[in-house]
């Protein structure tokens, strides 16, 4: 790895307008022992390095209110322009933040402290540094930090030897993947993602595989190890996000995931978003057989790199039309979700505004075989933590699993995707970071179907339409929907209430049966119920499942996660799975 002599850093601030993000902002006064988290840690790594990577998180006057006014100006839909007060308000919000870490810097150069700026966020107050000890002393009390956290790394997330269950012994092919999900019902519905961008921030990618044959591609890389193509820790445009040399571990997982998000070789073999385009981010840094625990070198990103890939694209919001950003990355082990939050806040703030903006944040949570937690960053509340199923909808060994934290299931096992090795390489992997770029992807067509859709919206529609998939792990409750990407698109549309008799809706089966008459037929849409359901009136009823939106059509079944206990009259059940 590059690294230069610390005494002739020189500190540089570059202002790019990129992305919005806002941090959660402790009021009040804050004393310098609190400013450090875990100060002895980033000590200890300083005084044995000579430098530690940190960020610290500055105060900005009214970064609140500048924030809110720049969030309001959503992702442009395919067709449209974005509107000048957008820009007028990120630049203001630009502007307020590059005033303080201007003055940080000039303080630090007043104290001939020693540090180098790895990325400065111009629309999110924070700064990523190297420092050294002296120096990590005199930010400590600069008035205008508030909060100095170590630049984490965070690895690949790699298969585990851990084992929860048995291994699906058919492996599925890429198109047996998007078969299991329904895509190839949504392409036939005319739904391919067209007009549509994927932000995939991983290891870069293979841009002349045959898989990505026509594609736009907006390609970027941040490195804080400065292993940039230009051999710095930024650079923008065709080359950036060139994957490393294949000696190092991971090196064309990005390639590999990209493919399975919107691949497209024109003839045979398809991704899930097959007419999406790609934004192509950058974000991990070489590492030696030693830092890496291994026989050979490895990639990993820090937190700093991930924001920065964030923040680029919230920058685009208003250039290309986004419908997610995949991170197949991940690390830690978090089983509270308060935790997760807090000790990510950061990167977390990220999340949070390109959610705001209607861009999905989906991550993988990882492949440790965990029963009570998941990696960070997917951990974080406004993400979309993504697991790993079989080809016949089991959750895989390695998969890590949360009642709460978890979101979505999609199929990881053996899914054949693109590979770096040549312009039409191809290899079977597993593990969740190949399951995430099945819900990115999916993301891209329902926002071809419903461009102004929040994505709690479009979550909703996915879990809600899903196959119920219940976890190997012994004595933990709970499941979760693996998605069904055709369902959710019909889901989309409907503005009727799940459950129909005679002329009236209803939200549960409770409230429809309460209200039913001699004889009378309960119409249930295809969707996922989580309800206990007391049968108790002397009634003869029928409740029926599988509609469709309008009640008109039969899709197949109904999942109710609860018990149906009947203690009066007859119900007649028809095309339910209850569980």
């Amino acid at each position: 790895m590059k690294r230069s002599d610390l005494a002739s850093w020189k500190p540089l601030i570059t202002i790019i307008i990129t992305s919005l993000l806002v941090i959660s902002i402790k009021t009040g006064t804050i004393s310098a022992q609190e400013k450090i988290i875990d100060r002895e840690k980033l000590v200890s790594v300083a005084m044995a390095k000579g430098f530690v990577k940190v960020i610290i998180q500055m105060e900005v006057p009214k970064i609140r209110e500048l924030t809110g006014v720049s969030t309001k100006y959503k992702n442009i839909e395919p067709g449209l322009i974005f509107p000048r007060d957008g820009i007028k308000a990120d630049i203001a919000l630009e502007a307020a933040i590059s005033e303080v870490a201007y003055a940080v810097s000039t303080r630090l150069r007043s104290a001939d402290a020693l540090y180098k700026i790895n990325h400065t966020y111009t629309m999110v107050p924070i700064v990523a540094l190297d420092v050294s000890e002296k120096t990590l002393s005199i930010l400590e009390m600069d008035p205008s930090i508030i909060r100095i956290v170590e630049d984490r790394l965070v690895p690949l997330v790699d298969v585990r030897s851990y084992k929860k269950g048995p291994v699906d012994v058919v492996p599925p092919s890429l198109y047996d993947s998007v078969s299991i999900i329904g895509v190839d019902n949504a392409w036939a519905a005319g739904y391919t993602g067209l007009d549509w961008y994927v932000a995939v921030l991983d290891t870069g990618i293979r841009s002349s595989h045959e898989f990505f044959s026509g594609k736009t591609i907006i390609e970027a890389c941040f490195s804080a190890g400065e292993d940039c193509p230009n051999g710095l820790t930024e650079m923008y445009g065709p080359g950036a996000a060139t994957h490393y040399e294949n000696s190092y571990n991971g090196w064309d997982h990005g390639t590999h995931v990209a493919g399975i998000a919107t691949g497209n070789n024109g003839s045979t073999l398809y991704g899930v978003a097959k007419d999406a385009d790609i934004i192509a981010i950058q974000v991990f840094s070489r590492f030696t057989a030693d830092e890496c625990d291994g026989e050979n070198p490895c990639v990993m990103s820090y937190t700093s790199d991930q924001i920065k890939g964030l923040e680029y694209v919230y920058s685009l919001r208003g250039t290309y039309s986004i419908a997610s950003s995949n991170m197949s990355l991940g690390g830690d082990h978090y089983s509270d979700q308060i935790t997760c939050d807090e000790e990510n806040a950061s990167i977390k703030s990220a999340i949070d505004n390109l959610r705001s903006v209607g861009i999905a944040t989906v991550i993988a949570s990882g492949n440790d075989g965990y029963c009570d937690g998941i990696n960070a960053p997917g951990c974080i509340s406004s993400a979309v933590a993504v697991g790993a199923t079989t080809k016949s909808d089991q959750e895989t060994w390695f998969n890590n699993w949360h009642e709460s934290m978890l979101d979505l299931f999609t199929p990881g096992q053996t899914i054949y995707s693109s590979t770096g090795d040549s312009n039409t390489s191809y290899e079977y992997w597993s593990g969740t970071s190949m399951a995430t770029p099945h819900v990115a992807g999916a993301w891209a067509i329902l926002k071809q179907k419903s461009p102004s859709e929040t994505v709690s919206a479009i979550l909703n529609s996915l879990s809600t339409t899903g196959v119920s998939v219940t976890t190997l792990c012994t004595g933990q409750p709970g499941s979760k929907p693996r998605i069904q990407v055709d369902a959710a698109l019909t889901a989309l549309s409907c503005q009727n209430l799940p459950l129909k008799m005679n002329t009236q809706y209803f939200d549960t089966i409770q409230m429809a049966y309460d209200s039913a008459a001699e004889e009378n037929t309960i119409q249930i849409r295809s969707v996922e119920f989580t309800e206990d359901v007391a049968l108790d009136r002397n009634i003869t009823a029928t409740l029926k499942g599988g509609y469709d939106c309008d009640y008109t059509a039969n899709l197949g079944y109904t999942t109710v996660n609860g018990l149906l206990t009947i203690s009066n009259g007859t119900v007649i059940i028809e095309n339910l799975v209850i569980k």
